[in-house]
């Protein structure tokens, strides 16, 4: 079983509270309720809201985070309360491991878990960890199941004796669920023949009748006759635990995509949501444990610190060449400390380009394939230790980066790693887009923060715990505000100080 740093036992204490909190919560609502029906006394609309009773009693006993703010109540399309809690972690926290570590101590052995994630990139790599039946992740879904795992894709048949017998995990992106026009959308709305174990047989207009007085917003058939027979409406009769994985990416920063989240959350009749976010909202999101940038670096989780090079008076080749000259000196380091202590680092550095089209090699614009003939033929790079990743082409598939067979030392690539990739070996990110825009140093810069093993090495090797970011064409200033803004928007509070210039001095 995975070893838990201190920061995520911390959070996963809070947030066993909070499960006991609304136990408590609920049990007391329920015997008030009986008592105002018994009384035929009317019952007061704040009454109901056992979620927020839990969390104002958490909050006054220190057991929600500081930096939470008022706490955002919601409702399923029944007008039934619904749980909601945020776990804030940053880039390189381990959000996908504490979601599945909450899961585990729900004590909830069957039923319907969607875990919603809001990109392809992000879907793919779960889904791969969760597959892998020896990964960490799967073995706490295992160990909380009784073994008794049932891994879903939204077009995959399952039973009403699947959720009352296995712990079923459906994996969806929020595109499925939230865009009218997606394919993913229309099947999930539509009839089908796959799901009638859930729903009375067609011709028992009796209890189709009940069935319809008990769910009166459900979904009907377009004539109103009868319930549609849909994915959705399957996944509102099972009331399942949403996990909200990097949901900082759902959401526009604005009240419009706030508010069409929270209703695409609240109208799929969730019993709780367990967001897991890098950098929540105050308007959306409960907050109940901030993990800051600061406590990834006690825990070794990250490499620091940042050391900036720019290159604003040569040419794109000269900035490969320095980063070339620093891959070869982690190498070294890398080497010594396998040499003396038996341990595996393969230092690799990322490429961010201009193009990475077919027909776009034009000569004026880097294009990956620039790129690629440059290292082989000036820099004797060996063809397969360079690897390209884009939306057209993928040479990283079914590589195991963290392999010592695996010979890739250089990644070229332009936006295809900026989200749901990880790769602790990544320690160099040379950016020849010449672009002083935010974007691609703020997502691109948690990619090459992972520390190997989650553990420094030794002072011998310090260079080692370092990461690197080498700019072409970019004012040292704009690098180190761009670094610094990325820093926090991937949720690496308190971090300023380790963004250094090349001269090494802390920028200012």
């Amino acid at each position: 079983m995975m070893e838990l740093k201190e920061y995520q036992e911390k959070a996963l204490r809070a947030f066993e509270q909070w499960r006991d909190a609304l136990d408590k919560a609920r049990i007391e609502r329920e015997a008030g309720l009986a008592a105002l029906a018994k009384a035929n006394a009317p019952i007061p609309q704040e009454y109901s809201d056992y979620p927020r009773a839990a969390w104002e009693a958490l909050r006054e006993i220190g057991g929600v985070a500081e930096s939470a703010g008022a706490y955002v109540s919601r409702s399923n399309s029944g007008g039934e309360p619904i749980p909601h809690a945020c776990l804030k972690v940053p880039t390189g926290g381990g959000k996908t491991l504490l979601a599945a570590a909450a899961l585990q101590r729900l004590n909830r052995r069957t039923g319907l878990t969607l875990w919603m994630m809001p990109t392809r990139a992000i879907y793919a790599q779960t889904k791969a960890a969760l597959k892998n039946r020896e990964h960490p992740y799967r073995e706490m879904l295992e160990s909380a199941s009784g073994r008794r795992v049932k891994l879903l894709e939204k077009d995959d048949p399952f039973t009403l004796y699947d959720v009352q017998n296995y712990m079923c995990v459906m994996l969806i992106t929020l595109q499925g669920v939230n865009r009218s026009r997606n394919p993913d959308f229309l099947r999930m709305n539509r009839n089908s023949g796959d799901y009638t174990s859930f729903f009375p047989d067609s011709d028992d207009s009796q209890a189709i009748d009940a069935f319809l007085a008990r769910s009166p917003h459900f979904q009907r058939d377009t004539d109103d006759a009868g319930l549609r027979q849909s994915l959705r409406n399957v996944i509102r009769m099972c009331r399942p635990v949403i996990i909200l994985d990097e949901a900082h990416k759902a959401y526009a920063a604005t009240a419009e995509g706030l508010g069409q989240l929270s209703r695409t959350v609240n109208s799929l009749d969730p019993s709780m949501v367990i967001e897991l976010s890098a950098t929540p909202s105050r308007d959306f999101s409960n907050l109940l444990v901030d993990i800051p940038g600061t406590q990834l670096h006690l825990e070794e989780m990250i490499k620091l610190p940042i050391r900036i090079t720019t290159e604003t008076g040569a040419d794109w080749q000269h900035t490969l060449r320095t980063a070339s000259i620093k891959l070869a000196d982690l190498q070294n380091n890398a080497d010594a400390l396998q040499s003396a202590e038996g341990r595996y680092i393969r230092p690799i550095a990322v490429v961010r380009v201009e193009r990475t089209g077919k027909d776009q090699r034009d000569g004026e614009r880097v294009h990956a394939d620039d790129v690629r003939d440059y290292l082989i033929q000036n820099l004797g790079v060996p063809p397969n230790g360079i690897a390209i990743k884009s939306s057209e082409v993928d040479e990283l598939r079914g590589e195991d980066l963290l392999s010592e067979t695996s010979p890739i030392r250089w990644i070229i690539t332009k936006a295809a790693l900026m989200e749901g990739w990880d790769c602790p070996f990544a320690s160099v990110l040379v950016m020849l887009d010449n672009t002083r825009s935010r974007t691609a140093l703020t997502q691109l810069v948690g990619r090459v923060m992972r520390q190997p093993h989650a553990r420094r090495v030794s002072p011998d090797y310090a260079a080692l715990n370092e990461c690197h970011v080498i700019c072409w064409k970019t004012p040292v200033g704009t690098a180190i505000e761009q670094v610094r803004y990325g820093l926090e928007h991937e949720g690496l509070t308190g971090l300023e100080d380790y963004v250094l210039s090349e001269s090494g001095a802390v920028a200012t």
